[in-house]
C-alpha cells in the first residue's frame, strides 16, 4: 500500500499517511493502530467502511513507511499527539473535526489526544478499542480496592504483567527474536507484524510507562465509545469500560466476544460500530450517561 502523503512530524520524522473512502463524505475518521501493527492493520475496516466515511490513517513513527525518532523521547504521549495534530492539518486543515479510532496502543494515544491542548476541538468523538488511558490506571485500581473489589484489580494487574517485561532491556528484543513472544500469544495474530514494529514500539512502553512522568485524570466531554472484548488477554472488559466512567460525561460502551486483535477477527463489527456512533453523534441523539454499559453492572 503507497502512502497518500508523507507529513513531516516537529521532530522532523516523516509519517506516511494513507487516505481512503469517500473524499466527500459528511463523516471522517481518523484511525490510530496500536503494538505492535502498522497502518495495514485497519485494512479490514477500510474496506467495510468503503464510501461510507472518509478514512484517514497512519503508520505511527517507527512503524510500516514511517520513519522512526533519534532517542526514546521521540515515543513520548507529547509527541505522539503532535504527530496526529500534523496529519489532521495536512489532510482536513486546522479547523476540521473529525471522530477519532484506536486500538491498543492507538487507544492508549487517544484518550491522550482528547486531553491535549493542541488537540482541543479536533475530535467529535472517540471510539476505544483494548486501550486504556494511562491516566485511568491507578485511580481505578485504587477504587477497586477500596471497595473490596480485589479480583478486578488483581486480574488486570496480572493481565497487565508484560508491561514490566517490555520495560527491560535487551530481554524483550531477544524474546521477539526467538519467537518466544509469538508463542505465547498462541492463536492472537496481529495483522501486520515486523520487526521494525516490535522493537520499535517497545520504546512506547519505556517512554510513558511506569516513569516519573505523571499523566492526570480529567474531564472529558465528547462522546466516548468503548468496544471491549471479553478475550482480551491484556485488558479486562470491567477496566475498559468502568476506568472512564467517572471522567467521561457521555460513555457507550458494550462487550464483544472477540479477542484483543478485535478490527482484524472483526472489521465488520467495527466498522459498522464506528460510523452508527459517529451518526448518533452528529444527530447528538441517544448518548444519555452510559446506558449502554448495563451488562457490566
Amino acid at each position: 500500500m503507497e502512502p497518500t502523503c508523507l507529513v513531516t512530524a516537529r521532530d522532523g520524522v516523516q509519517l506516511a499517511v494513507y487516505v481512503s473512502g469517500d473524499q466527500d463524505a459528511e463523516l471522517t475518521v481518523l484511525a490510530v493502530h496500536g503494538y505492535p501493527d502498522n497502518a495495514a492493520m485497519w485494512d479490514g475496516v477500510a474496506d467495510r467502511l468503503g464510501t461510507r466515511c472518509r478514512l484517514i490513517r497512519y503508520d505511527v513513527r517507527g512503524t510500516g513507511r514511517s520513519q522512526e525518532p533519534a532517542d526514546r523521547a521521540g515515543y513520548q504521549l507529547e509527541q505522539l499527539a503532535d504527530d496526529a495534530r500534523a496529519v489532521l492539518a495536512e489532510t482536513v486543515g486546522d479547523q476540521a473535526r473529525v471522530h477519532l479510532l484506536g486500538h491498543d496502543w492507538g487507544s492508549v494515544q487517544g484518550w491522550y489526544f482528547l486531553t491535549d491542548p493542541a488537540l482541543a476541538g479536533r475530535f467529535s468523538s472517540f471510539t476505544s478499542i483494548s486501550g486504556p488511558s494511562v491516566a485511568f490506571v491507578q485511580p481505578w485500581v485504587s477504587a477497586q480496592l477500596r471497595s473490596g473489589n480485589r479480583r478486578a484489580a488483581l486480574g488486570q494487574l496480572a493481565h497487565s504483567s508484560y508491561v514490566g517485561f517490555f520495560k527491560l532491556p535487551v530481554l524483550p528484543e531477544l524474546a521477539w527474536r526467538t519467537g518466544l513472544v509469538d508463542r505465547l500469544l498462541g492463536g492472537e495474530r496481529p495483522a501486520s507484524r515486523g520487526w521494525r514494529e516490535k522493537s520499535n514500539g517497545l520504546e512506547l512502553y519505556r517512554a510513558n510507562l511506569l516513569t516519573r512522568r505523571r499523566y492526570p485524570a480529567t474531564r472529558i466531554d465528547l462522546p466516548v465509545q468503548v468496544l471491549a472484548p471479553t478475550a482480551d488477554p491484556y485488558i479486562s472488559p470491567e477496566f475498559q469500560l468502568g476506568a472512564p466512567r467517572p471522567y467521561v460525561r457521555q460513555l457507550v460502551g458494550r462487550t464483544v466476544a472477540a479477542g484483543h486483535w478485535l478490527p482484524v477477527s472483526h472489521p465488520e463489527l467495527v466498522a459498522d460500530a464506528v460510523v452508527r456512533f459517529a451518526e448518533r453523534v452528529e444527530r447528538g441523539t441517544g448518548l444519555d450517561g452510559g446506558a449502554d454499559l448495563a451488562e457490566l453492572d
